[in-house]
């Protein structure tokens, strides 16, 4: 009998950028480089949409693979949304398994990538919070939600009520997490495209959330894996 050699899951570490957001790329940067995850098994490709090119220039010297967006002439949500697509096409294009779709003002613990994998499904997050200060809201929508008529293509009605009892240390079930850290395999992203579509103001992560509920495609949000979100307008403010 021979023996078979085991791999562990090519993935694929990826995300939008733009100069807006480069206040926390140091820190982001640190912590995708001190991921436990075995590095010969990780690549890092970034969607880059600023207006010039010096990012992706930045990114290149330090190694990483990086695609400039075009500005899209119908608008920032088109702009970030062709920068997820073209994560997405990169992923299938090079046979990973799994894109690790993480947000660069997102700081996730080391071991996200294995505590993920340890789920065992193909759409699951870690949690993170939308805002800072007293505004501070869970990016999650909880899976009650589901007999809800949603042709409307609502945005997210966020978890706040059930918050101290939906961080139990367990995997849950939820509508909507956002694709800020976020692990999905291969065979979803063959069939759920990142897209949106003028008239709504809603964005990419919204939208498939939707399209995931149409397909009966499962959402998962590790309440274990709790993320630090720096994020800032792009005027460079805080929101509280």
């Amino acid at each position: 009998m021979e023996n078979s050699k085991f791999e562990l899951p090519k993935i694929l570490i990826c995300a939008p950028q733009h100069e807006s957001k480069n206040y926390a790329w140091d820190m982001w940067w640190e912590r995708v480089q001190n991921l436990t995850y075995p590095r010969s098994r990780i690549e890092i490709f970034l969607a880059d949409n600023s207006k010039t090119k010096d990012n992706v220039k930045k990114f290149k010297d330090l190694g990483i693979k990086t695609q400039h967006i075009p500005q899209n002439k119908k608008g920032i949500i088109f702009t970030i949304k062709d920068s997820h697509e073209a994560c997405r096409k990169y992923a299938l294009k090079n046979d990973f398994d799994f894109i690790f779709h993480l947000e660069t003002d997102i700081i996730p613990p080391v071991d996200v990538i294995e505590r993920l994998l340890c789920s065992g499904k193909k759409v699951v997050g870690g949690t993170y919070d939308l805002l800072f200060g007293k505004k501070r809201t869970p990016m999650i929508q909880l899976d009650e939600k589901y007999d809800v008529n949603i042709r409307d293509y609502r945005t997210p009605d966020f978890l706040v009520a059930e918050e101290p009892q939906f961080f139990d240390g367990t995997l849950k079930q939820v509508y909507h997490l956002g694709l800020g850290c976020v692990l999905i395999h291969k065979s979803i992203l063959e069939r759920v495209p990142f897209r949106v579509f003028e008239g709504f103001d809603i964005h990419t992560d919204t939208w498939f959330a939707n399209d995931c509920f149409q397909l009966q495609i499962p959402i998962f949000a590790d309440t274990t894996i709790q993320c630090k979100h720096y994020n800032q307008t792009w005027l460079g403010k805080v929101q509280y």
